[in-house]
Parts: C-alpha cells; sequence; structure tokens
C-alpha cells in the first residue's frame, strides 16, 4: 500500500489562544516547524493561512501549500482545500500542527494499521480516548469529502461504516494539544525550566 499522505491544518483561527500558533515561537521553533520534523519529509500538503505561505514553502519546500483564508468555516474547510489536491485513490492523514510533542515513532506506529481491511487508524490512550493523527484509506474517502463545513474530524473518523484499527499509545504525544493561552503559558514556562 502507498504511504498515506499527510494534511498538516495550520490555518485555525485560534480564537481561544488570541495569536497565530501555528507560526508563533515556541521552544526555539514554532508549531508548524515541529510537526514538519515529526513527518520526517513524508509527502504533505500544508493548509496555511495565506500571509503564511511563503514561510510554511521555506519550512517544508517538499510540502505542496494550499490556502485557507477563512479560518472561520472551519476545521472541513481546510480539509477540503487539501483533498482537492489529494488523488481520489490516496490513503491520507490528518495532522493539527499543535501538538508539540509529536513524534515520528507515533506516526510510523499509526500507518502500521493502515492496511487492506482498514479505513481509519488512530491512537487512543488507556481510556480510549482518540488521539492524532487520524489516517483514512482511500476507501473512507468519500466519508471524509460529505463532512459539512462546521463538521469535525471526529464525524468521519467515528463514523459507523468505517472499519477501524487503533493502537495503545501510552506518551502523550498523540494528545497533548495547545489551544488556550494558559497552556502555552506553562508549556513555555516548563521548557525554560527544563534548559
Amino acid at each position: 500500500m502507498e504511504p498515506p499522505l499527510y494534511v498538516l491544518l495550520a490555518a485555525g483561527a485560534s480564537r481561544r489562544m488570541g495569536f497565530d500558533k501555528a507560526f508563533a515561537p515556541f521552544d526555539g521553533e514554532t508549531l508548524f516547524a515541529r510537526a514538519v520534523a515529526a513527518l520526517g519529509g513524508r509527502d504533505c500538503i500544508a493548509v496555511v493561512p495565506s500571509r503564511y505561505a511563503k514561510a510554511a514553502a521555506a519550512c517544508a519546500p517538499h510540502a505542496r501549500v494550499a490556502c485557507n483564508d477563512e479560518p472561520e468555516r472551519g476545521m472541513t474547510r481546510s480539509l477540503h482545500l487539501a483533498l482537492a489536491m489529494l488523488p481520489r485513490d490516496r490513503a491520507f492523514g490528518v495532522l493539527p500542527v499543535d501538538l508539540p510533542e509529536m513524534q515520528r515513532q507515533t506516526i510510523e506506529a499509526t500507518e502500521a494499521l493502515l492496511t487492506d481491511g482498514v479505513d481509519v487508524a488512530y491512537p487512543v490512550d488507556a481510556s480510549g480516548r482518540p488521539g492524532h493523527p487520524v489516517l483514512f484509506g482511500a476507501t473512507a474517502r468519500a466519508v471524509v469529502d460529505a463532512l459539512a463545513e462546521g463538521d469535525t474530524l471526529r464525524r468521519a473518523r467515528d463514523d459507523a461504516a468505517l472499519r477501524r484499527a487503533t493502537w495503545l499509545c501510552r506518551d502523550r504525544s498523540a494528545f497533548y494539544d495547545l489551544d488556550e493561552p494558559a497552556e502555552w503559558d506553562a508549556a513555555t514556562r516548563s521548557r525554560d525550566r527544563s534548559t
């Protein structure tokens, strides 16, 4: 099976955060750069605001860049813009950039589940809570394409018609995201203390 092409989501409104977290400095780099590093050169489509298109292309020269200047339309808008650039017979993964501890090993373990007979694969924690990345086989494309604006990825991930596979991720790489200023400040302070 051809490896998935990743959709790197970096065009959110960041309303709760109050600034563009994907391209703000974080521990000496940006969250966007950290996500690109975790992908390790894998094929990807980076969805960013047009004001960051050049920065995204410079950081990820192997990536195709799609611009979304309407973040208020939700994550599904970014996903649909990327999927329009993706062959319908290609498996794909979805990775938000606000996961500062995402690891290549987490991505690889999830990819190992996406075999024939599996439509969607993702990590879970000990309580069964799902994390990222979420990978979809080409067989799931119609379900993702049918997401309405305002829907979340959860609706496609949990679609009853899809055959899913999960693995137990014992670290927080797949789950720890930064959405609130207090989380950003705490993460920054923690990293400052560790250096």
